[in-house]
C-alpha cells in the first residue's frame, strides 16, 4: 500500500507540471547539457521596468504548473511589498521530455525497478547552473543572490543540488522532496553530506501530514540534519498537517523565502518599532542601527548593503507627515541619497524635504537634480517633480508636498 501511495504521488505531481506555460517572457534554445531544446521563463518584478535596481533571483522548478507559478509570483510580490523579502526575478523550469529522469539521481533497489529512466540529476543541475543562469544574467539585471525551489521530485532534486554543490545556489527550499527514493536511504546520506560543506548556505525543507512516505523520510532528513549542526548551515523545516501533497508548494515556497532572506528582512527591524512617540535621536539611532545590521546580512545573502530605497523614502514622509519632524526627514532623505545616487526619486524626496523645512533654495536644487538625474539615465522627468521645480523657479513657494 505504501508504495502505490507513493507511485500515486509521483502521478499527482506529475500530470499538475504538465499544463500550460505562464504567460511571461521564454527562451528556447538547444541544451549541450541534456542535448535537446529546453525552455525557461522569466517574471519580473512589476518595478523592473521603471527602475535601474538589480534583482536576486529564484529558480522555480515544475514552471508549466501554471497554477503554481503564478502563486509563487503573487507571493513574492506581496513579501516584497512588506518588505520580508527583496524583490526578486523568477526563472521557471518547465519540464522536458522526462521529469522523473532530470530531477532524479541515480537509482537503486526497487526504485530502479519502478523508475528505469531516472538519474539525471547532475545534468540537470549543470543545465541550471552553467546554461540558463548564465543566459538570464547577460539578458536582465540580477545579483549573485540566487535561490533554488522544487517541489516532489524537484524537492530531491534541490537537496541533491544542496549536497553535491552548495555554492551554487544562496538559498536551498525542498519542498515535500521524494526523500523515500532509493528505499529511504537518502534521508541520511544527504543530512551528512550537507552537513559537511564548508559553504554558507540557508536551507529550508518541509512535509505535508496527507502525504505519509514524504512526511516519514522529510522528518528523518530533519532530525539529522539537526543533531548535526553544521556550523556553516542555517537551516530550518515546516511540517503542515492539514497538507495534501498538492497544497505543499504555496505555504512552503512563502514560508522558505522568508527563512532565506530573514537576515535582512525589515519586519523586525529597529525603524519598525518607531511610533508617533519617538523622539528625534530614537528615530536617528533606529536607522544607524537597521543599517549597520541590514549591511552585515546583505553582504552574506549577496544583496547590495544598502537599505532599500522605498523603505528610507517611506520613513522620511513617515517623519515630515506624522512626526511634524522636518529636519529628521531631511536626515534620512540625505542618507537615501548617498545610497542611491542614481535615482531621480531621492533628489525628489530630499527637496520635498527641505520644502518643508524652510529651505527653498536648497528644494530648488534637490528637485533640478531629480530632473537631471531622470534624463541622464534615460528616464521621464516625473510631473510632480517638474510641477514643484516650475512653482519655486516662478516664486511660488509652496508647503512641502507630501507623498505616500
Amino acid at each position: 500500500m505504501r508504495r502505490l501511495h507513493t507511485l500515486l504521488l509521483v502521478v499527482a505531481a506529475a500530470s499538475r507540471a504538465n499544463a500550460q506555460l505562464p504567460a511571461w517572457p521564454s527562451e528556447t534554445f538547444k541544451s549541450a547539457k541534456l542535448n535537446e531544446e529546453r525552455t525557461f521563463v522569466v517574471a519580473t518584478p512589476a518595478s523592473y521596468s521603471t527602475s535601474k535596481a538589480t534583482y536576486p533571483v529564484l529558480v522555480l522548478l515544475d514552471a508549466d504548473d501554471q497554477p503554481q507559478f503564478n502563486a509563487a509570483v503573487a507571493n513574492v510580490a506581496f513579501l516584497a511589498s512588506r518588505a520580508a523579502i527583496p524583490d526578486m526575478i523568477i526563472v521557471g523550469i518547465p519540464n522536458g521530455k522526462d521529469r522523473t529522469h532530470d530531477m532524479t539521481p541515480v537509482a537503486t533497489g526497487s526504485t530502479a525497478k519502478d523508475f528505469p529512466t531516472a538519474g539525471g540529476a547532475n545534468a540537470f543541475a549543470d543545465f541550471i547552473v552553467d546554461e540558463v543562469l548564465p543566459r538570464v544574467r547577460a539578458k536582465y539585471r540580477t545579483l549573485p543572490s540566487t535561490v533554488l525551489a522544487g517541489h516532489s521530485f524537484g524537492g530531491l532534486f534541490a537537496l541533491d543540488v544542496a549536497a553535491a554543490r552548495p555554492s551554487s545556489f544562496t538559498g536551498i527550499i525542498a519542498m515535500s522532496p521524494s526523500l523515500w527514493w532509493n528505499d529511504s536511504t537518502l534521508s541520511r546520506g544527504y543530512a551528512t553530506t550537507i552537513a559537511r560543506t564548508s559553504t554558507t548556505t540557508r536551507l529550508f525543507a518541509t512535509s505535508g501530514g496527507l502525504e505519509p512516505p514524504i512526511a516519514v523520510t522529510t522528518k528523518r532528513f530533519v532530525a539529522l540534519l539537526d543533531s548535526l549542526k553544521p556550523a556553516t548551515l542555517a537551516f530550518a523545516s515546516r511540517h503542515y498537517p492539514e497538507n495534501t501533497h498538492g497544497l505543499t508548494p504555496e505555504q512552503s515556497l512563502t514560508d522558505g523565502l522568508r527563512f532565506v532572506y530573514e537576515p535582512v528582512s525589515l519586519t523586525h527591524a529597529p525603524i519598525e518599532r518607531l511610533d508617533l512617540k519617538s523622539d528625534s535621536a530614537t528615530i536617528v539611532n533606529a536607522v544607524a542601527e537597521t543599517e549597520a545590521t541590514y549591511a552585515r546580512a546583505a553582504k552574506g545573502l549577496g544583496l547590495p548593503e544598502r537599505l532599500p530605497e522605498a523603505k528610507l523614502n517611506e520613513l522620511g514622509y513617515g517623519a515630515l507627515q506624522f512626526l511634524k519632524m522636518p529636519k529628521v526627514a531631511v536626515w534620512i532623505f540625505r542618507r537615501n541619497v548617498a545610497n542611491h545616487p542614481e535615482s531621480p526619486n531621492v533628489y525628489d524626496s530630499l527637496g520635498d524635504g527641505l520644502l518643508a523645512a524652510g529651505d527653498s533654495t536648497g528644494a530648488r536644487a534637490q528637485f533640478r537634480m531629480a530632473r537631471d538625474v531622470a534624463v541622464r539615465i534615460g528616464e521621464p522627468v516625473a510631473k510632480e517633480t517638474q510641477k514643484k521645480l516650475d512653482a519655486l523657479e516662478h516664486g511660488t513657494v509652496q508647503a512641502g508636498a507630501a507623498k505616500p
